[in-house]
């Protein structure tokens, strides 16, 4: 698949997110950790479609799935599937660090775990 391609999926997902998050929020954007979760997923996913577009930096493609999956498994009532489906679905559509899917998997692990504990230093 190409980039434009790429692209059309992935921003489909953050308009899923973004559709996700406005049913569940009431189309609130409050500070309410549960609502910060679901709208940063879906301003992650839509930066992750910004970044297959340009061909821009994967670390930040990764570091932006990684909050995803910091919402997903790393938040009261986890494991949250849709958030889970969210990025594996866009895993394969971002580029790689280095070419390298471990290196992009280590680097959102680490973004979700920094992500965990700076909201916990926070709160």
């Amino acid at each position: 698949m190409g980039r434009i391609g790429k692209t059309v999926v992935a921003g489909f997902d953050a308009l899923v997110m973004a559709g996700l998050a406005f049913v569940q929020t009431g189309g609130r954007f409050a500070l309410a950790p549960a609502e910060l979760v679901l709208w940063g997923s879906a301003v992650a996913a839509a930066i992750c479609a910004l970044i297959v577009y340009a061909a821009g930096s994967a670390v930040i493609a990764w570091l932006a799935i990684g909050y995803v999956l910091f919402g997903a498994l790393l938040t009261s009532g986890s494991p949250h599937w849709p958030l889970l489906a969210l990025s594996a679905a866009l895993m394969p559509l971002v580029p790689r660090p280095r070419g390298s899917v471990v290196l992009g998997l280590a680097i959102a692990v680490i973004a979700a775990v920094g992500t965990r504990y700076a909201i916990a230093a926070v709160l």
